[in-house]
């Protein structure tokens, strides 16, 4: 034997393996683990979780490849795998830390550094979906990548395929651990897998007994693992056609597959203790008049897109303890409750509904950590518009609680945080729900028990075979002889807060106790801090769920961009009932009478064996001196006021009028809107501000046309439907007016007007009544406009801030190049004396 051929190396597995096999192998292994991948959907949603998978995919696969092929250690494969997983893992694992969301920086390589002990707990914490901040993708990046690069070593490098079987399996365990009680597509998945496994490890299994086979009964010139092996074609095909039945079956059963209804999936973040505990808090409803007395006047903050009368949400309470009304929060995320989980910014938590809205909070004198919330259901939070470290710091302490739908910044609100809110607005229940509206079976947490109170409210409540009559009649009590009063200025005396010796108090008859400078007064007296928590506990006590929320109200007749100060503080009671969800009431009084106390009158000495007359009625009670916040002595008389049919006549209508004048004031707005685009301007302009009522009205129809189409692409989908309105003529006209050369006379612009007027009949002509009725009134085109201008002055700021670097950029390129000259020439200079000498 010679020495060359002594050390010639050892033929290995993987280069005995034809190219066929091996690229046949990574293509099963691939689709088992982006099967398995898939898994995460629920956790995640959206599609970066996926591109974070299938690039550690293929990173694990090309390392596992070339390990293979130069037959690396671990020693050498290791060193690799770190430079893979910190020099993509900025773009892949952390793109919210990275600069551009691609270069790697001290914060995305920080990031990385601690993923493999962070990264685990911030999935299993951070309500889904989670979506890329804090972290979180690490589960993804790091588990793939390691798994995909042990199993593909494994099937290239060795013969234990079963073996790298396995390793997609680790992945579908691992989607289990951290997903959700929700699955996505599990038969068609699980068919999938189950079929693609089948089929590999069978054919595997037979190649390798075929390929060792010593003997066959068929011809010599046959192979046995060529496909023109009669045997081999058989039994493909036939195991073919049984996979395809039975996966077909599965797919088909999938309904008797699902699991027994009542019965929930395991989920891991079910059991995991949230990091956040309101009752570290004191209860924002405590704070109620405070805002009344220091923040009267100064700005809390500003809500966007909203309209008079709606509600804005602080926090939401359900648990009394005798001293206040407090959050009360949950471990369980199932319970009436809910917990407060770790909620990503960014990302879709619910599906948009129809009447989804979006409104932008600014926050100014505001602070504390309940975050100004809007409408019944949160759908989304964004944060794009704060500054790079205020975002990253509300990123990782925002906590939402999707049953109380009270959301928390842990940091703490800061004077310029701005976020955008996409939600669905309240919707109050129809006359025809309100018939045969239930409550709701649900267990909120325990209130401390008040005999007294339990008795009163089963009195007031009555025996109603409608569950929301019985509330109704409960308000009506609490609302009989109540006097709206926030004990401030000249207000009627009316102590803060709402413990039960202040509850207990308003059940009394309304007076003071002269006898004590530091009494209390007695009787329904107070504001919405103590009416919504008297409701509320007294609906508990007859088992009524309802529960408090502490919030502002935009003021009657504001409507868009509003200003919230702390004289709009208010709180309200809602009450759940069954397929309808949380319904609101409004518990305090009006605020139009004032309390008097009854002066007390002699009662005659009774006379022996006589029968005594009852004590005649009491005058209503007026306040002593001292007992009013400012010792305010003014007392109002009340007199009696006959109203006739008439009044009563025209207060029914105001509703109507105010109905009518809103639908006056849209009518006038869009045609004075028309008549300015119509005569101001040049030709080119008017002729634009026709197509725009083109869009204007095509979006009140309901069909609000793609702000990125072109006009001759939305005139086409226009004459798709209606042929007749000449849509590609009006937009061909409107491009060369706009982008002509050719200055265009005035008559141009009048019988193009004419032409858009024809258009407008035309479309409205084509709808039904109702339609055309509510494309008159309806508000769409407004809100169109202003978002869309949001969206291109959005736009106009990133093109901006691109342009800006793209200049710096080149200016240090340009300095770059020429200090490098500077250094040329000096070198030329050098080089030049040294010839020369």
């Amino acid at each position: 034997m010679t020495a060359t051929s002594s050390r010639a190396p050892r033929p290995t597995y993987f280069s005995s393996v034809t190219h066929g096999r091996r690229a046949t192998d990574i293509a099963v292994l691939a689709a088992l683990l982006l099967l398995a991948l898939m898994g995460f959907q629920t956790v995640y949603g959206g599609i970066q979780y996926l591109l974070t998978g299938i690039m550690a995919m293929v990173f694990g696969t090309l390392i596992a490849l070339i390990a293979a092929r130069f037959r690396w250690g671990p020693l050498r494969i290791t060193p690799v795998v770190l430079v893979v997983y910190f020099l993509f893992g900025s773009m892949f694992a952390a793109p919210t830390r990275a600069i551009w969301g691609i270069v790697p920086s001290l914060g995305s390589l920080k990031e990385l550094l601690f993923a493999p002990v962070t990264s685990w707990k911030a999935a299993l914490t951070v309500a889904s979906p989670v979506g890329s901040a804090q972290g979180v993708l690490g589960v993804v990046w790091i588990g793939v990548l390691l798994l995909t690069l042990l199993g593909m070593t494994v099937v290239l490098r060795t013969r234990f395929y079963v073996l790298a079987w396995l390793f997609p399996i680790a992945l579908v365990l691992l989607a289990i651990v951290f997903g959700t009680t929700d699955v996505f597509l599990p038969v068609l998945r699980g068919v999938l897998f189950a079929v693609i496994s089948v089929g590999w490890l069978t054919w595997r299994f037979e190649g390798a007994r075929l390929d060792s086979a010593q003997s066959t009964i068929i011809s010599d010139t046959v192979r046995p693992g060529s496909w023109k092996n009669p045997v081999l074609r058989r039994r493909v095909i036939g195991g073919a056609v049984i996979m395809a039945l039975a996966g077909g079956l599965a797919v088909g059963a999938q309904a008797l597959l699902d699991p027994p209804e009542g019965t929930v999936r395991y989920a891991q973040r079910n059991h995991i203790t949230p990091p956040f505990d309101p009752h570290d808090y004191v209860s924002p409803l405590s704070e109620f008049r405070g805002y009344l007395k220091n923040q009267r006047e100064e700005e809390l903050f500003t809500v966007t897109g909203v309209e008079g009368g709606a509600k804005v949400r602080l926090a939401t309470m359900d648990q009394y303890n005798l001293h206040v009304y407090d959050v009360a929060g949950n471990r369980d995320e199932d319970s009436a409750s809910g917990a407060f989980l770790p909620t990503a910014t960014g990302v879709n938590l619910h599906e948009a509904g129809p009447d989804q809205r979006t409104s932008t909070v600014t926050i100014g004198a505001y602070s504390g950590v309940w975050m100004p919330t809007l409408g019944q259901r949160t759908d989304r939070i964004d944060i794009d518009e704060m500054p790079i470290d205020r975002a990253g710091a509300t990123a990782e302490n925002l906590y939402l609680n999707e049953k109380s739908q009270t959301a928390v910044n842990a940091s703490g609100l800061r004077q310029g945080d701005t976020y955008d809110l996409l939600y669905e607005p309240y919707a109050p229940m129809s006359t025809e729900e309100i018939k045969t509206a239930r409550f709701a079976d649900i267990e909120l947490p325990p209130n401390s028990r008040m005999d007294k109170m339990a008795a009163i409210a089963e009195e007031w409540a009555g025996t109603s075979e409608s569950d929301y009559e019985r509330f109704a009649n409960l308000q009506r009590g609490i609302k009989a002889e109540a006097y709206f009063s926030h004990g401030l200025g000249d207000d009627a005396a009316s102590l803060p807060g709402h413990g039960a010796s202040r509850l207990l108090a308003m059940l009394e008859p309304i007076g003071f106790d002269e006898d004590r400078d530091d009494a209390q007064p007695l009787g329904k007296i107070g504001d919405e801090e103590q009416f919504a928590a008297l409701t509320a506990v007294l609906a508990r006590s007859i088992g009524i769920p309802a529960r408090v929320v502490m919030g502002f109200e935009v003021p009657e007749g504001q409507d868009g961009t509003v200003s919230i100060t702390g004289d709009d503080v208010t709180a309200w009671v809602e009450v759940a009932f069954d397929g309808q969800g949380w319904e609101r009431f409004d518990p305090a009084p009006e605020e139009d009478e004032e309390p008097t106390q009854p002066e007390p009158k002699e009662v005659d000495k009774p006379l022996p064996q006589v029968a005594q007359p009852p004590p005649p009625p009491a005058e209503p009670p007026s306040p002593p001196p001292g007992a009013m916040s400012d010792d305010s002595e003014d007392d109002e008389e009340e007199t009696d006021e006959t109203t006739s049919w008439v009044v009563y006549a025209a207060f029914g209508m105001i509703p109507v009028l105010l109905v009518i004048l809103a639908v006056v004031a849209v009518i006038v707005a869009k045609s004075v809107r028309r008549g300015r685009r119509r005569t101001r301007g040049g030709p080119p302009d008017r002729i634009d501000g026709g197509w725009q009522e083109i869009l204007d009205l095509m979006t009140d129809l309901g069909r609000k046309p793609d702000p990125n189409m072109t006009r001759a692409e939305t005139a086409a989908r226009l004459h798709a439907d209606l042929p007749e309105l000449g849509a590609l003529t009006l937009a061909g006209r409107a491009d060369r007016a706009v982008f002509g050369p050719d200055d265009l006379a005035e008559p141009a612009a009048d019988e193009y007007w004419s032409h858009v007027m024809t258009a407008r009949h035309d479309m409205t002509a084509a709808v039904p009544w109702h339609k055309k009725l509510r494309s008159a009134i309806s508000l769409r085109s407004f809100r169109s406009r202003s978002q869309d201008r949001r969206a291109e002055q959005k736009r106009q700021r990133a093109t901006t801030r691109a342009r800006e670097k793209a200049q710096r950029r080149a200016e240090a390129m340009r300095r770059r190049r020429s200090s490098l000259r500077s250094v040329q020439k000096s070198r030329a200079k050098k080089s030049s004396r040294k010839g020369s000498t």
